[in-house]
């Protein structure tokens, strides 16, 4: 039953995944979890906060509700690593760094090598921990985070940027010279 579970979520998006691109590594799921059980525990404090506050608070209705929405959270804080872990992908090509991640809806982005204003590394407390961070690639319409990379990773990554976009300013001087 969870092989099939497991074929029907990934299946569709595995048809579109080629070996060009590539995945997380493993401490990825480490770090997603950790994460996701901050939330899951933050949730859980503030329905608790909640339902101590409005005790004396008469309701036509039973907050225990509140606890069934904390449950849905938990399962989804659960299973998100593992499901955002399968879809999360990023390549780069010459021209444009491709990047595709989600847990119920799966977000693509695409930036073109000409586009990029500005290449920074930044890691938080729970990252540093697993020996992860993130590479963020800013243009003049936003900013592409490509998360969960190994440190040394990064930090390729951040080479090959830079000196794929100094090629291309001086491919683009040169194009301009001889016009």
């Amino acid at each position: 039953m969870i092989r099939y579970l497991k074929r029907r979520i990934m299946g569709s998006y595995r048809k579109d995944m080629n070996t060009n691109y590539e995945k997380l590594s493993k401490k990825a799921i480490g770090c997603m979890m950790v994460n996701e059980v901050i939330v899951g525990v933050v949730c859980t404090f503030l329905t608790g906060v909640a339902k101590v506050l409005l005790a004396d608070v008469e309701f036509p209705f039973s907050l225990n509700w509140l606890w069934g929405i904390v449950a849905v959270i938990w399962v989804f804080c659960i299973v998100s690593p593992f499901v955002r872990y399968q879809r999360y992908r990023y390549r780069f090509t010459e021209e444009e760094i491709d990047m595709r991640e989600g847990f119920l809806f799966v977000h693509r982005d695409i930036v073109p090598i000409e586009r990029l204003h500005k290449i920074a590394l930044e890691s938080g407390p729970v990252d540093r921990i697993f020996g992860l961070t993130k590479v963020i690639v800013t243009t003049a319409g936003g900013a592409v985070v490509i998360r969960f990379l190994r440190i040394e990773q990064a930090e390729q990554i951040v080479e090959k940027l830079k000196h794929r976009i100094n090629q291309y300013v001086i491919d683009k001087r040169e194009k301009e010279m001889q016009a």
